[in-house]
């Protein structure tokens, strides 16, 4: 009859002392992005801007877009260069991330070179933000 208290104490403690705002590592989820645009946008919401960093490495080129009126900065792009393909293997020039708020916002695959990436349209993907698992 002792076990049983022991038992349910052994079972309990964990969720008593347990809090959500520790993890279990630090290390990324993820080691490597995919190739393919669609991959890659499906699998880059799950990351942090610093995990993105930690796999693809300090981006070509960073843009960030401030209040002019208090010089804020609200938002960052992100310029890599040939990190992705499009559906026929061909790469694309240029993959810009956009960071709003620390979350990664928006993907755009541009076929251009780095100094016409403000007068090119590309291909856009805007990723959905992760639930909290836990």
């Amino acid at each position: 009859m002792k076990k049983i208290p022991v038992l349910f104490l052994l079972f309990v403690t964990p969720f008593l002392f347990a809090n959500d705002e520790l993890s279990i590592s630090e290390a990324p989820i993820i080691n490597s992005l995919p190739v393919n645009e669609i991959e890659f946008v499906d699998t880059i919401g799950m990351l942090t801007p610093n995990e993105v960093e930690k796999i693809l490495g300090e981006p070509k080129k960073i843009v960030n877009i401030t209040l002019e009126s208090s010089k804020e900065v609200i938002a960052t792009s992100w310029y890599y260069e040939n990190i992705n393909t499009d559906y026929n293997g061909k790469y694309y020039p240029i993959t810009e991330i956009d960071i709003v708020d620390g979350y990664i916002e928006s993907v755009v695959f541009l076929n251009s070179n780095m100094e016409d990436i403000d007068r090119v349209e590309g291909q856009k993907y805007d990723i959905k933000r992760p639930e909290k698992i836990f």
